[in-house]
């Protein structure tokens, strides 16, 4: 699986919010010289070149975030100071902008201490103002609370900003996990199909080269089975590829009889081939069958093959046995597969040897 997305969140605004919009604010920056009976034109500068330069220390910290949030609350708070010093209400404005850098990314022990601090400053700060009372509470006062107000705001945002991420690389891993074990599956039932069916059509074909000479009616008709047996293959792919392959158990018996009879085994089959089995039931029951039919016409070497479906409380089981030579050979991608499927529907498999082979398939007869 590829690497999951880093958690990344905004730095203190709003999602969708236009970031510059905050930058309006700064307006209040302007209050020093409007409540100070004594400004001049020297102090509306001053203010000015404060909104500038805190502007664009605030827009690089959320353009760039990363570390450089908390040095830039930092200049701002220094640019704060000289400028209320220097005759503005700076100090009555930036802090909020301090506050909402300083933000998010930080324990909440952190985040109050330094929103205490930033509160200290900016009450400290008014000492420096030259705004006279009861002016300089209004230019200073609205700041206080909105340090703590925007603070908080912001450690919720950030919160939800990772949370949202999170939940969308969790959906992605689902996502990803869901479309593997879809692959698997189309693998086996490739597998399962494939195996089966090509097994005929050789052993048909065989026969076909054999009666071409000898009995030229029959070879025909063999011919036409291969052909049907190729379409009746082609559509199960087709229809396995795109995930809606259902197999009917009792199809699949019929394939099953007609492949052993065309290998020369005889087949018997016994037990209750009940209609109304669980379709997730059915086609895990049919789709063992075609695999463990295939492995007796494949590797057996077998005379004859029983083939049994038996009800029990609760359970219903299918068994393949044959007479042939038994296993030789370490359990192959098919068999693991069929087990795999057997066992995450909820069923058993059991494969004992000696003499023959004998494959059983039991499944809950409940399961959906």
């Amino acid at each position: 699986m590829s690497e999951e997305p880093a958690v990344r969140a905004r730095p203190g605004l709003r999602s969708g919010f236009p970031e510059w919009l905050y930058l309006g604010f700064l307006v209040f920056l302007f209050l020093g010289p409007l409540f100070n009976p004594d400004s001049t034109a020297t102090d509306w500068v001053v203010a000015a070149i404060t909104a500038v330069v805190s502007a664009a220390i605030f827009m690089v910290a959320i353009r760039y975030r990363g570390g450089v949030r908390t040095p830039a609350a930092v200049a701002i708070l220094v640019v704060g100071v000289v400028s209320t010093w220097l005759g503005t209400a700076a100090m009555g404005v930036l802090p909020i902008y301090a506050a909402a850098l300083v933000a998010g990314f930080v324990s909440r022990r952190v985040l109050v201490w330094r929103l205490g601090a930033i509160t200290l400053l900016t009450v400290a700060a008014m000492a420096l103002s030259p705004i006279p009372p009861p002016f300089v509470f209004l230019a200073f006062g609205p700041a206080l609370p909105l340090i703590w107000l925007i603070g908080f705001s912001v450690e919720a945002d950030v919160d939800l900003s990772r949370q949202t991420i999170s939940l969308r690389a969790e959906n992605a891993r689902v996502q990803y996990l869901a479309t593997v074990t879809e692959r698997e599956r189309i693998a086996r039932d490739l597998h399962d199909l494939a195996g089966q069916a090509l097994t005929a059509i050789a052993l048909r074909s065989q026969l076909v080269q054999r009666l071409a000479e000898t009995d030229p009616a029959r070879a025909i008709e063999e011919a036409s089975a291969i052909e049907s047996t190729a379409r009746d293959t082609l559509a199960s792919v087709r229809e396995t590829v795109a995930g809606w392959q259902q197999v009917a158990l009792t199809d699949e018996l019929d394939k099953a009889t007609t492949a052993l009879n065309a290998a020369g085994i005889e087949t018997t089959v016994s037990g209750v081939w009940r209609p109304d089995l669980a379709p997730s039931v059915e086609t895990v029951l049919a789709l063992a069958l075609r695999e463990a039919v295939t492995n007796v016409v494949r590797h057996a070497h077998a005379r004859s093959c029983r083939i049994s479906l038996d009800e029990g409380i609760g359970e219903v089981a299918l068994l393949v046995s044959d007479d042939g030579g038994g296993v030789r050979q370490p359990e192959g991608s098919g068999l693991r597969g069929m087990r795999e499927r057997v066992t995450a529907a909820g069923g058993r498999l059991r494969v004992t040897t000696g003499p023959g082979t004998s494959l059983r398939v039991t499944m809950p007869a409940g399961a959906p």
